[in-house]
């Protein structure tokens, strides 16, 4: 039997991303977030934007690269709007949400440690 790929955004463009981790990204079994809008319009605030929101367990780092997620992120949340707006606001809603549960946002000195740990995983 022929397993069906999975889709999750429903629109090519990409308006916004915002990826967050609960514990070291690093390391495997760490918890993480990702809230998205995508939209059907390039380059206008009218159009339809979906806001998605993935949860997954990562899988830390195997042979000097991101390992990704163990299994398939669930689904926290997936609705179209009409207008950036609204969609905007959700999206924020979903962010500061996460970050009150111990999620935080990757910063810079966090993917300069990160890309440090994944070349000593090489050694």
């Amino acid at each position: 039997m022929k397993e069906e790929r999975k889709i999750y955004s429903r629109y090519a463009f990409n308006r916004g991303l915002q990826t967050l981790w609960k514990g070291d990204a690093a390391k495997a079994g760490s918890q993480f977030r990702s809230i998205a809008i995508t939209s059907d319009e390039f380059n206008s605030t009218q159009g339809t934007f979906q806001v998605l929101a993935l949860e997954g367990i990562g899988g830390g780092i195997q042979d000097g690269k991101f390992a990704g997620s163990k299994d398939d992120p669930k689904v926290l949340f997936d609705k179209d709007f009409r207008g950036l707006d609204e969609a905007a606001k959700k999206f924020d809603e979903f962010i500061l949400a996460t970050e009150q549960e111990g999620f935080n946002k990757v910063s810079f000195m966090d993917i300069i440690d990160f890309e440090q740990k994944a070349r000593e995983s090489k050694i």
